[in-house]
């Protein structure tokens, strides 16, 4: 039913942008910069966002300032819960009426691909904006075919969180930018000690972002280049998720699911000597841990320096009424002012190196990290993910192929195996959707 409704919603949003382009409305006629108004009036934009209480008091600290410099354009600020968030814009999109702005994640490629997005490349060349003044994985993210379909707003990678207190405990030296994936081996197995439920290294999952870290640091992937086979079979891919199986079962340095502590958080509680994760950890870690000192590291380096990429951006669809003034909002949000806002109340990294590198972002908090600028080395090791049409059903495929190899359930080859055949044919579905 879910994918009946998406294939209908499509095939609207292609009829709405054809009936828009035949009336000579605002649909693209050239991919370059249209007006958004007429001079001298004020201009409305509609700015989709998801999120609570904390993000939208970020966006409304924005808007406070944006309004300092564009008085003349009023900003209708949308917010939408994340359940439910795509099923809005493909609704809105397919009735000829999308907001002005939308916020996007890897959602973003399946947009790109339809045709719904405006393209930001003439944008960014009128007004002179450099995409080099930001890092590249986060460009290469909201690019589709070359072009620049979505300016990134934050983003992350997967980090390494270490418990001080356990490295001292054992004698370990500190993880470091240079740490490798031995290093980081051995510190786990010393730091375990099942009597006493401390494990080296927190939980690994089949989410994406996790599993992936060791996939791509180990030199595989988990598409081809041209995203039409799965390629987590190659030998390198299987022996990062072989890895992470032996972690679990073999050497006992990461929990099994039945270990992981009920209502408890084995990091803040001590529990674990290392998590790889994702940077929202930071000022939850500057918040709930008191009895013990921490600290931050890029994820160790394998075959590749790899972290894997999540963010997200703003983008304008193709059928907005005011391009020009969405292009407005889309720049302010995403250049200096934005980006220091944002900086200064989250643990992600702004895409817009300058800010990255300011004290605005790395005095984060009352107490940051000793090594909160390892977060630096993290984004130039980024990687963007390789997002398809069909993203979150090869995610569910992952979820449940590698879930029984983390779970012991089954073996590396024979789930990856079935897998293959089941994300190839899915990646063969996703080629006939862009043509």
């Amino acid at each position: 039913m879910k994918k009946s409704w998406r294939m209908l919603l499509a095939m609207l949003l292609v009829t709405a942008m054809m009936m828009t382009a035949g009336c000579g409305g605002s649909a693209d006629t050239g991919g370059g910069a249209d007006s958004g108004g007429e001079p001298g009036k004020t201009a409305e934009v509609s700015f989709s966002y998801w999120g609570g209480d904390f993000d939208k008091a970020r966006m409304e600290k924005i808007y406070e300032e944006f309004k300092k410099v564009h008085p003349e354009i009023k900003v209708n600020l949308i917010q939408i819960p994340s359940d439910g968030y795509e099923q809005k814009q493909l609704a809105t999109m397919a009735a000829g009426n999308p907001y002005d702005v939308v916020q996007l994640a890897e959602s973003f490629y399946s947009y790109a691909s339809k045709g719904t997005l405006e393209d930001l490349t003439p944008y960014l060349e009128r007004d002179g904006i450099d995409t080099s003044d930001y890092y590249d994985a986060a460009i290469r993210a909201y690019s589709y075919q070359d072009k620049v379909m979505a300016m990134p707003m934050r983003m992350g990678t997967m980090i390494l969180l270490y418990n001080k207190n356990l490295f001292d405990q054992h004698g370990l030296e500190y993880p470091s930018d240079e740490w490798t994936w031995d290093d980081f081996y051995a510190a786990a197995k010393t730091i375990t000690d099942p009597k006493n439920s401390i494990f080296g290294l927190g939980g690994v999952g089949s989410w994406w972002a996790s599993y992936q870290t060791w996939v791509y640091s180990y030199g595989g992937s988990l598409l081809s280049e041209d995203r039409t086979q799965l390629t987590l079979d190659s030998p390198e891919a299987k022996k990062a998720i072989q890895t992470i199986q032996d972690m679990i079962w073999k050497d006992n340095i990461a929990p099994q699911a039945s270990q992981l502590l009920q209502g408890v958080d084995m990091w803040t509680s001590g529990k674990v000597g290392m998590i790889i994760d994702g940077p929202w950890h930071i000022l939850s870690s500057q918040a709930n841990i008191k009895d013990f000192e921490w600290d931050i590291a890029p994820v160790p380096k394998g075959a590749k320096e790899a972290s894997p990429l999540f963010s997200n951006a703003f983008a304008i669809p193709k059928l907005s009424k005011n391009k020009e003034a969405a292009w407005e909002v889309v720049k302010f949000w995403t250049g200096e002012t934005g980006q220091k806002i944002l900086a200064a109340e989250h643990g992600e990294i702004p895409p817009l190196k300058s800010v990255a590198e300011s004290d605005a972002y790395l005095n984060i908090g009352d107490n940051p990290p000793a090594n909160f600028k390892s977060q630096l080395t993290s984004a130039q090791r980024a990687f963007a993910p390789q997002a398809t049409v069909k993203w979150d059903e090869i995610n569910r495929a992952a979820d449940t192929y590698l879930g029984q190899i983390f779970n012991e359930q089954r073996s590396v080859d024979d789930a990856l195996a079935e897998m293959k055949i089941e994300v190839d044919r899915l990646l063969e579905e996703a080629k006939q959707l862009e043509q």
